[in-house]
């Protein structure tokens, strides 16, 4: 993912989201934490971060990223995992699961929910890049088929569960992909969002 520049642009966007509060912070689905690699130092200062992984390999890869980190293993699609968090965020998740079910636990979580989706050129239908020669991690992920997330239907679905969008920031990588950062928060009155703002 670094050699297009996807985990250079996710970890971005953890910052970005990271940089506008505090308190507990869920890091769902963190894989190995690739992103803990290119992230700004001290942008989770602020924060007591907890990661949650399905693969417990990876907790222990990412530990050696962050000796001391928090990790949980846990499955979002029917998490145990204990709430509530000020915020939390899944970066390329719901592209290998079952998205509703992941974004209901999310929304359950935390308040302040960021969602990165991978967005593909309108040519591109499947979400590893045609022609390209993988290393054996990616490789993986095309072996098990991961399927783009609709930004609308996930628009909606966050909605039926009381999460407004608040912002959208696009981030273009290689291939004409874009990561694609959704930030929701609860309740859904333009006035709220307003005040959030602020």
């Amino acid at each position: 993912m670094a050699a297009i520049g996807q985990a250079q642009a996710n970890a971005a966007h953890l910052a970005d989201f990271a940089g506008t509060g505090e308190g507990r912070l869920l890091v769902a689905g963190c894989g190995p934490g690739q992103f803990l690699d290119y992230i700004e130092a001290g942008a989770l200062s602020r924060w007591r971060v907890v990661y949650c992984d399905i693969n417990p390999g990876y907790l222990t890869a990412l530990r050696g990223r962050r000796p001391g980190a928090v990790c949980v293993a846990d499955d979002l699609e029917a998490s145990s995992i204990q709430g509530p968090f000020d915020a939390a965020c899944a970066t390329l998740v719901l592209e290998h699961t079952d998205w509703k079910r992941v974004a209901a636990t999310l929304a359950r979580l935390a308040p302040r929910v960021m969602i990165v989706i991978q967005v593909n050129p309108d040519e591109m239908a499947t979400a590893v890049s045609p022609g390209r020669t993988l290393p054996p991690s990616m490789e993986w992920f095309r072996r098990i088929h991961p399927h783009l997330i609709d930004e609308s239907a996930l628009i909606g679905e966050m909605r039926g569960h009381g999460m407004a969008l608040r912002t959208r920031r696009p981030r273009a990588v290689a291939d004409g992909k874009m990561m694609l950062a959704l930030e929701f928060v609860r309740g859904s009155s333009s006035a709220e969002l307003a005040d959030l703002a602020r």
